[in-house]
């Protein structure tokens, strides 16, 4: 190779590095350009982050600053109406002493009887707004449902009070019942437990006792003794022990029948002889024992309906009023009190006591079932034909619903109407306004509700009448 070759080889080797180099440079140039915009840009757009962070912190200071300035000036504001307000009120307390003649203490006593008069338009307003909603919403919907429920449940009643009367052929035969120096009247009434009544009524024997099963006994015994004719203290013994055996025995099978009738066979023994003593028992001259499967009845189309428990509504149904059968040897409690008690005893369940102990209203229901309870009774009792009162207890029932109205001063006269489902009063129209005989009104029957034993409902109509006569001469 040439000298001069070997130049211009090594001339353009020495040529391509530049190149390469001046290549390198070039793109080094443009990377160094563009981190530096890059660089430039983001600098750019922290500064205007940064300006728009400014002033948006300056913009709520200045809200901020506005609204403590607001609320100074709105402290102010209150200080001086609160300054300005009790100005006034001391103003007007000396003005209405000295206008009306009135000291602070007659004037705070004329205030309270104004505030009174309004809370009684206030308390009459919300009682009848209370009633026209109750009402409204409940009205159709339960006349369904009642209606639903009643319609199986027509039966008949015999009254039955706390005396037996039995015919006799002839007046005669009372004589054998009283015995020689009467003894076998005393005998008689030993074995039995009850009185025997013998007046001046023709062919007429009264048995009397508040246990209706010693009632049932002893006419049993006085029928089975005189058709027999063999009527002595030894007979009478024997007799009254044999009908006592058969009316036990009655009184099982009965039980038993209503245990398998309403679904319960496994209720205890001692549950099953007291609902056979049903048989025996009557409550205004209804029976118990139709009573009791009325009310399961009645009580089990209800629970259907309202999606409730249907054989715990039925137990609670048929044992409500198992007391009854007890009342007359636990004195001092009522007989649904008495019902509870005897469900804690045998049953051991607290939610069935208190359903049964409830249904006279005086103790809390603590579930629907009980409430079904009481609407069931109150169906039952309160149906035509299915109770009445012997001549005293009606007398006595009319005359308290009654003394109950008379006892409040504003009442002229109360009247007991419709057999004593209804006390109208006579309100003296100077005592009370409107306002104050709609409260009177709801208090009287607040009242017959809470202390009063009834069958069914008491409407309570009060009347109020203001009458101007003149004459023209």
């Amino acid at each position: 190779m040439s000298e001069e070759q070997a130049i211009e080889k090594a001339s353009s080797k020495a040529q391509g590095i530049i190149r390469e180099a001046e290549e390198k440079a070039t793109a080094i140039k443009v990377k160094a350009e563009k981190s530096a915009q890059d660089a430039h840009k983001n600098l750019v757009d922290q500064e205007e982050r940064l300006d728009k962070r400014e002033k948006s912190l300056l913009e709520r200071s200045k809200s901020i600053d506005s609204r403590y300035d607001a609320l100074e000036k709105q402290e102010a504001e209150l200080e001086s109406a609160k300054l300005e307000i009790k100005n006034l009120k001391d103003e007007l307390e000396t003005k209405l002493e000295k206008i009306a003649n009135l000291s602070r203490e007659e004037a705070k006593e004329q205030l309270m009887k104004e505030v009174e008069e309004t809370l009684a338009e206030m308390i009459a307003k919300r009682i009848r707004d209370s009633e026209f909603k109750l009402q409204s919403e409940v009205e159709e919907q339960s006349k369904n449902l009642l209606i639903d429920a009643m319609q199986r449940s027509a039966t008949d009643y015999v009254a039955e009070t706390t005396s037996t009367t039995i015919e006799i052929e002839k007046d005669e035969l009372k004589g054998k019942i009283i015995g020689k120096d009467g003894r076998n009247i005393r005998a008689f009434e030993r074995m039995t437990g009850v009185d025997i009544i013998i007046d001046e009524a023709p062919n007429q024997v009264t048995v009397s006792s508040f246990d209706p099963i010693r009632r049932e006994v002893a006419a049993i015994a006085i029928s089975k003794l005189l058709t027999d004719g063999r009527v002595h203290p030894g007979t009478i013994e024997e007799t009254i022990l044999n009908i006592k055996a058969d009316v036990a025995k009655e009184i099982k099978k009965t039980g038993e029948k209503i245990a398998y009738d309403t679904g319960f066979n496994d209720l205890p023994p001692e549950i099953i002889k007291l609902l056979g003593r049903f048989k025996y028992r009557f409550s205004y001259g209804q029976n118990l024992v139709k009573h009791s499967l009325e009310m399961v009845n009645i009580g089990q189309q209800i629970a259907q309906e309202l999606g409730a428990d249907v054989a715990f509504t039925k137990k609670a149904c048929l044992l409500h009023d198992i007391g009854k059968v007890l009342t007359h040897e636990i004195e001092g409690k009522p007989h649904h009190h008495i019902s509870g008690d005897i469900v804690r005893k045998y049953l051991k369940d607290e939610k069935l006591a208190n359903a049964v102990e409830s249904h006279h209203g005086d103790i809390e229901p603590k579930s629907k079932e009980a409430l079904i309870v009481q609407i069931a009774d109150s169906i039952s009792g309160a149906r035509p034909g299915a109770r009445r009162d012997n001549y005293d207890d009606y007398v006595k029932r009319v005359k308290a619903l009654e003394d109950i109205a008379k006892t409040y001063k504003e009442v002229k006269q109360a009247f007991a109407i419709h057999a004593g489902r209804e006390v109208r009063v006579i309100i003296d129209a100077e005592r009370a306004d409107d306002k104050q005989s709609k409260i009177l009104a709801f208090k009287i029957a607040k009242e017959i509700e809470d202390t009063q034993s009834y069958p069914g409902t008491v409407k309570v109509n009060v009347i109020r009448e203001v009458r101007f006569v003149e004459e023209a001469k």
